[in-house]
């Protein structure tokens, strides 16, 4: 799906990003209320929506990451490829530490504590989509050229301003500063 939103519709980074956010912070918050209610069925489908919150982000994010940066493209990516196990240690590091405390003596209630732990996650996740909601955009073309909005792209949209300055970039650009800059 991500991909799609890439190359097919609406070849924009924001979108995806914005609806993986909200997919994965609705998610996690329905799955706190499904394990507590002990709802199997709700327990798994809200795992797929995280799931797929999760996947959608990944690659316009990096993709968003280029447009704003394209001279760091080695810095972009290995901060993406450090990004996501780093914040899954730390989410894990939040959730184990929750569910230790909150499970009693021997893990006695260890409903209690997994309920807990995914409830210890939700605020970062809706800050998450807080955050998203601050970004701007980025336009993917066909002809290996992109269009950035550099700005809070949600809130321009919103106010009704008609003319949303872009710039244009392409790969060669790109290439061609780089050439010159070590030229000098």
């Amino acid at each position: 799906m991500a991909m799609f939103f890439s190359n097919v519709w609406p070849r924009q980074t924001l979108p995806p990003l914005l609806l993986g956010g909200v997919t994965t912070a609705v998610g996690m918050t329905v799955l706190a209320w499904a394990v507590h209610a002990r709802s199997t069925n709700v327990v798994y489908g809200m795992m797929a929506l995280v799931g797929h919150g999760l996947l959608v982000r990944m690659n316009p994010a990096s993709l968003h990451g280029l447009a704003y940066f394209p001279s760091m493209t080695a810095q972009i990516s290995c901060l993406a490829a450090f990004a996501l196990p780093f914040g899954g240690l730390v989410g894990l590091s939040i959730m184990s530490t929750v569910f230790t405390n909150k499970s009693g003596h021997d893990q006695q209630d260890a409903k209690d504590g997994i309920t807990w732990a995914f409830v210890a996650m939700i605020p970062f996740l809706w800050l998450c989509v807080i955050s998203t909601t601050f970004l701007g955009n980025v336009w993917i073309a066909k002809d290996n050229s992109h269009e950035v909005f550099r700005g809070v792209y949600l809130w321009n949209l919103f106010a009704g301003k008609k003319s949303l300055l872009k710039e244009r970039t392409t790969r060669s650009d790109v290439s061609e500063t780089l050439a010159l800059g070590s030229l000098r």
